[in-house]
């Protein structure tokens, strides 16, 4: 075993890293290749989708979104929901192997017998989600940029970056809480179940808040919200929204640490 938490940590997920950058990289591959048969038949697409109900629309292209411009149809096909659920469960469950997981499988204790404090361990774990969740947005952001620039798709370099920046974050903020909650309860099963059904709620709330006056201001409790509903690319990345998200990132690592350092842990 190795002496560091954090090189541990990454250790154990290179077997499978790279058969998630596969699954990233494939994504916005196909999505580029079907491009110039959406866009030759945008305005069809666009009269069928006005048939849709309301509910569906709000979900999946927001308020302005279009399927008709290669910012629309990005947003509408990757980041409005196929990119958050592929990076959530990658998130997540890199989360809940970190504390939960090697309890569970009884080498905590193994861990914690260097002369490391808790704290210490568990910033080690928290680094690992850190830098596993940045590896893989690189990896998209990297394909879908090369991908735009070779089929001469207009999407700006700055737009695309701003966009798997708010990405990032937020499969950070969801991935916290299943970090916070394994931390407390050393179960994977829990923070799984934590974490997926923030991420859940969190979507569900955004799209479907705004469909009635008097829930509307809830959005704001989404944490969808700040990462631009469905429609990344188009709304951009501002300070503040980053600033919600890693607010909320932050927040459930200090739950994890109070949680760890308070518990028993299983040996």
């Amino acid at each position: 075993m190795l002496s560091s938490p954090f090189l541990k940590g990454l250790r154990d997920l290179l077997r499978a890293f790279p058969i998630w950058v596969a699954g990233v990289a494939i994504m916005p591959v196909l999505l580029i290749l079907i491009y110039p048969t959406v866009e030759e038949g945008a305005a069809e697409m666009e009269r069928y989708i006005e048939i849709f109900p309301e509910v569906f629309k709000k979900m999946f292209l927001g308020e302005a979104g279009s399927f008709a411009t290669p910012v629309g149809f990005i947003d509408g096909e990757l980041f409005s929901f196929m990119a958050p659920i592929v990076f959530f469960a990658f998130g997540i469950g890199v989360a809940a192997a970190q504390i939960a997981g090697e309890e569970e499988r009884g080498t905590l204790g193994l861990l914690l017998a260097y002369p490391i404090t808790r704290g210490r361990l568990l910033a080690h774990k928290a680094a690992v989600l850190v830098v596993a969740v940045f590896g893989l947005t690189v990896a998209q952001c990297l394909t879908l940029a090369v991908g735009v620039w070779l089929a001469g798709i207009d999407i700006g370099l700055g737009t695309l970056v701003e966009g798997h920046v708010s990405l990032y974050l937020l499969t950070l903020a969801v991935s916290a809480v299943a970090f916070a909650a394994g931390a407390a309860t050393g179960s994977r099963g829990a923070a799984i179940g934590a974490g997926a059904i923030v991420g859940l709620a969190s979507y569900l709330l955004n799209a479907l808040a705004p469909l009635h006056e008097a829930v509307e201001p809830l959005q704001k409790a989404s944490i969808f919200y700040y990462y631009g509903g469905t429609q990344p690319l188009r709304v951009g990345l501002s300070v503040s929204d980053a600033a919600v998200l890693l607010a909320v990132t932050a927040a459930a690592l200090v739950v994890a640490f109070v949680a760890f350092a308070r518990r028993d842990v299983r040996v």
